[in-house]
């Protein structure tokens, strides 16, 4: 019976995502106008709120979440990505590329996650019991668990704007189930699955993606919320988009230009010359 309802939500679900929308992340514009009463996912209340201005990333990793740590790191943010943590009061960047096994969530998200390696899970159960005020130790969380527990973070933190990294979902599906097989697929953790890429289609994946998308954009107000595409934006107007957001000047070389905004391939943070 569980397994019959799973599908019928998921087919009822993507039956709202178009072939069209499925392929194409034309971020603000597209997004917004997918916005429906309907997709809007039921609100959580938590007892413990702080006021601290989280910059929650809502979007899953595979998305360009590594290359905006490393603009937010430049423009002076403190932020975690899942493996790093940069602190932008001390200037310390940690990363647990250097322990045994090599990767895993950062400490400050640890209690978070379940204990196997390398690839923990999120502890669903645990993380939704859990005090998330913790997490204002950093002022960004972006990629995993900022995705899987997305409306408990808004519950949380109500003042949170909100980063969602765009990209065209059949792209995403197919980078993101070759690469990370057992992770969840999106929105149906917060339906009650724990369904991981690996079990599903590919055109199933890019549909749960661009429904999380919908869900995202659906459920945070205009001004709290930035689409950001990385893959199809130029560098400077990415900067000038993130930089407006975060209330942070524009960065500029010695020369007076904007630098590149920083694109990093699959696993490309893991080498020694990764941006600083």
């Amino acid at each position: 019976m569980r397994r019959s309802r799973f599908w019928l939500l998921f087919a009822v679900a993507a039956a709202a995502t178009t072939p069209d929308e499925a392929e194409s992340c034309d971020a603000a514009e597209k997004l917004a106008a997918w916005a429906h009463p309907s997709l809007q996912l039921p609100g959580v209340a938590r007892a413990e709120t702080s006021d601290h201005p989280l910059l929650l990333g809502a979007s899953p990793g595979t998305t360009g979440t590594m290359s905006v740590y490393f603009a937010l790191k430049r423009l002076g943010v403190s932020a975690v990505h899942y493996t790093r943590q940069f602190n932008a009061t001390s200037g310390v960047e940690t990363t647990t590329y250097a322990d045994t096994p090599p990767g895993g969530p950062v400490p400050l998200l640890k209690p978070l996650f379940g204990d196997t390696h390398p690839a923990p899970p999120v502890d669903l159960q645990a993380a939704r019991a859990a005090d998330l005020r913790f997490l204002a130790a950093t002022d960004a969380l972006l990629d995993t668990p900022s995705m899987e527990l997305f409306f408990d973070l808004l519950a949380t933190f109500p003042r949170a704007r909100v980063l969602l990294t765009a990209r065209a979902p059949g792209e995403w599906a197919a980078s993101r189930r070759a690469r990370h097989p057992t992770d969840r697929v999106p929105v149906l953790p917060q339906l009650g699955f724990d369904v991981p890429m690996g079990a599903i289609k590919a055109e199933q994946s890019a549909a749960a993606f661009a429904m999380w998308h919908k869900a995202v954009v659906g459920s945070v107000a205009p001004e709290r919320l930035l689409v950001l595409d990385v893959f199809t934006t130029p560098p400077d107007e990415l900067w000038r988009q993130l930089c407006a957001f975060v209330g942070k000047p524009l960065p500029r070389e010695p020369g007076g230009e904007l630098p590149p905004f920083p694109h990093l391939e699959y696993a490309a943070d893991m080498r020694s010359d990764a941006p600083t």
